[in-house]
């Protein structure tokens, strides 16, 4: 009896390293994704000049300012509904000035890998209110994922339409 208590302890001291990083590795990808997108739509929003945070891709499209707002309250709104918080607030609205929307995105993905840190495999299926509708946890974190894409790909379109290349696009030329 005492060898398979010894056998059992010596197995759960080996494993809780194992089930740490299992219970991180959800808090993990995801703050490397948050890392990559955060690396592009900042550099994003610091490539486009002051004067063009107005420009819209076409009249039915939301200016370049607008754009990076959203991101940023889009950011506190889902990773606040992942880790369970009240979404900070972002006062900066598309018409603010450059720096102060750039630094609002800034924190905003600073926010969401302190909220990351919260959220694990464990909850991912709990049930949370968010955009008008009950969903899960891992619902939010797709559809976050798939925000990041779409607000990058729109950063990027508006940066080209005025002649830049996108953040992505020179570390992949070297320029």
């Amino acid at each position: 009896m005492e060898r398979i208590a010894v056998a059992l302890a010596t197995v759960l001291c080996l494993a809780a390293p194992v089930a740490a990083q299992q219970k991180n590795a959800v808090a993990e990808g995801l703050a490397t994704e948050a890392h990559s997108h955060a690396a592009n739509m900042v550099a994003a929003a610091e490539a486009m000049p002051a004067d063009k945070y107005a420009f819209k891709a076409s009249e039915q499209q939301i200016t370049f300012g607008d754009l990076i707002a959203h991101a940023a309250s889009a950011n506190n709104t889902l990773c606040a509904a992942a880790a369970g918080d009240k979404a900070p607030d972002t006062p900066i609205k598309g018409s603010g000035a450059k720096q102060a929307l750039v630094d609002q995105l800034k924190e905003s993905f600073a926010y969401c890998d302190r909220a990351f840190q919260r959220v694990d495999a464990s909850v991912l299926g709990d049930p949370v209110q968010v955009l008008g509708r009950t969903t899960t946890k891992a619902w939010v974190l797709f559809h976050m994922a798939l925000d990041w894409g779409d607000h990058y790909s729109q950063a990027a379109t508006m940066l080209r339409q005025n002649s830049i290349t996108p953040p992505s696009a020179q570390r992949r030329t070297g320029r």
